[in-house]
């Protein structure tokens, strides 16, 4: 196997050291995975359907905050937990876990 030399060599080390640099910034830089957890998630997640406005009702057939279709929210038993007909009409918190039923039972 032949010997690196010179400019190959000096090359060569620059370009690891380069490498090294980048991956010890991308670690420290790295968001930690935890960052949405509890409640939050929630939060996250209706800002994307609904850009966190939990009392909409867009007319698309999909209602609240995590965006509910009616039969969902009926069969997890969203009508007899917040006494709101439609999910639009309920809380935050009440969406919440009728979303957590979903999630975890359907």
């Amino acid at each position: 196997m032949p010997a690196i030399h010179g400019a190959s060599a000096r090359l060569l080390v620059s370009a690891l050291s380069s490498f090294a640099l980048a991956v010890a910034l991308l670690t420290v830089v790295a968001p930690t995975a935890d960052a949405h957890s509890g409640a939050i998630r929630w939060d996250c997640l209706a800002h994307y359907e609904s850009t966190h406005r939990w009392h909409i009702n867009t007319g698309n057939g999909h209602y609240g905050g995590l965006q509910f279709s009616l039969s969902t929210w009926r069969y997890y038993g969203g009508p007899n937990y917040s006494k709101k007909k439609y999910p639009h009409r309920a809380t935050r918190k009440e969406q919440i876990v009728i979303a957590k039923r979903v999630a975890w039972h359907g």
